[in-house]
C-alpha cells in the first residue's frame, strides 16, 4: 500500500489511513441525493487563519457577484468555498489528492480529482479559464524550466468509473498559485488556476482538472502536497457558489501514482473512504456565447 510519510491521499481533520477501494467496474455506489436531501440549510462561518488571510487580502480582489478565481474573473461556474462547518460531523471535511510533485509523480500527472460541472440546456460557453483551491503545504509551483509556474488541465466528458471518457481539450498551461484566505489540517489553501484558454462548450456534462506541477528537483518545496479542497452540502449551501449546482457525488480520482484508474471519489468504496468528497471546490472562467 503506498503512503506518503503522514498523509494519506484523502485527508480529514483526523488523518484516514487508506485503504484501496474495490476496483472501479465493481462500484455499485448509493442514488445520488440532490442539494435538498441534505437540508435544512443554515448559516454558518466559515473557519479561517488570520494571517493567511491578511496575506490574501493584499494579494487579491474579492470576487463581485459573478465573478470567481483568485484573481477574480467571469464565472460560468464555481462549486463553492471549502467549510469546516461546526454544525457537521468533524469526520467529513476532507481533501483529496490533486498534484504532481516530486513525491506523487506521473504523467500527465502524479493525481488528479476531477470535478463535475454541467453547462445548461440552450446555452453554449466560451471557457477562458479553470481553477482549483487546493489545501498545500507551501503552493508553489516549479517544474525548474521556463515557464516555471505551471498546471496540467483538462477538460473531459463521457466519464465513467474506470474510464477518462472523452478530451475535449487539454494542456499544461502557466498557471497561478494565489492564497484563498482559509487554512485547516495544518495546510493553506491556494487557488491554482490557468487562463489563457479557448474552449466552447456547448449543453451537457464535463469534468475538470487544474492539477498543481511542483517537480524541481533542486526545490525542497516540491516534496509538499496538495489536496483539492471539498464541499460539504451538510447544514448550509456552499458559500459563494455560483452558475449551475455542482452534480453530487460525481467526482473521480486518477492517480498513476497511486495506481487508481477514475475510481469515485464519495461512498465507503470511494477514495475518501465515507469521510466527505460529495463535492469539490473547482470553477470555471469565461462568458455565455453570444447567440
Amino acid at each position: 500500500m503506498v503512503k506518503r510519510g503522514l498523509f494519506s491521499i484523502a485527508l480529514a481533520a483526523a488523518l484516514i489511513p487508506f485503504a484501496q477501494p474495490a476496483a472501479a467496474q465493481n462500484y455499485k455506489g448509493t442514488p445520488k441525493p440532490t442539494i435538498q436531501d441534505y437540508g435544512p440549510f443554515a448559516n454558518t462561518t466559515t473557519k479561517t487563519n488570520t494571517t493567511v488571510q491578511a496575506e490574501a487580502a493584499k494579494s487579491t480582489t474579492s470576487a463581485a457577484a459573478g465573478k470567481c478565481g483568485n484573481p477574480a474573473g467571469a464565472c460560468l461556474f464555481y462549486g463553492g468555498d471549502f467549510l469546516d462547518n461546526p454544525l457537521g460531523p468533524p469526520s467529513l471535511p476532507n481533501g483529496l489528492a490533486n498534484e504532481t510533485t516530486l513525491l506523487t509523480s506521473g504523467f500527465p500527472y502524479g493525481a488528479a480529482t476531477w470535478v463535475p460541472f454541467t453547462v445548461p440546456a440552450g446555452e453554449t460557453w466560451d471557457v477562458t479559464g479553470l481553477f482549483t483551491n487546493n489545501f498545500a503545504s507551501y503552493g508553489v509551483l516549479d517544474q525548474g524550466s521556463l515557464p516555471t509556474a505551471v498546471a496540467a488541465w483538462s477538460i473531459n466528458e463521457e466519464v465513467f468509473p474506470g474510464n477518462a471518457g472523452v478530451v475535449v481539450d487539454s494542456g499544461t498551461s502557466a498557471a497561478t498559485s494565489t492564497p484563498t484566505g482559509r487554512a485547516n489540517f495544518g495546510l493553506t489553501e491556494y487557488t491554482v488556476q490557468v487562463t489563457g484558454l479557448s474552449v466552447t462548450l456547448t449543453a451537457g456534462s464535463y469534468w475538470l482538472s487544474v492539477v498543481p506541477i511542483c517537480t524541481n528537483a533542486a526545490n525542497p518545496y516540491c516534496s509538499g502536497v496538495f489536496f483539492l479542497s471539498d464541499v460539504e452540502y451538510i447544514n448550509t449551501t456552499p458559500a459563494n457558489a455560483i452558475g449551475p449546482a455542482e452534480p453530487l457525488d460525481a467526482s473521480f480520482l486518477d492517480s498513476p501514482y497511486f495506481g487508481l484508474s477514475f475510481n469515485p471519489t464519495n461512498g465507503a468504496l470511494g477514495a475518501c473512504g465515507g469521510s466527505g468528497c460529495d463535492a469539490f471546490s473547482a470553477g470555471v472562467l469565461g462568458k455565455l456565447a453570444k447567440k
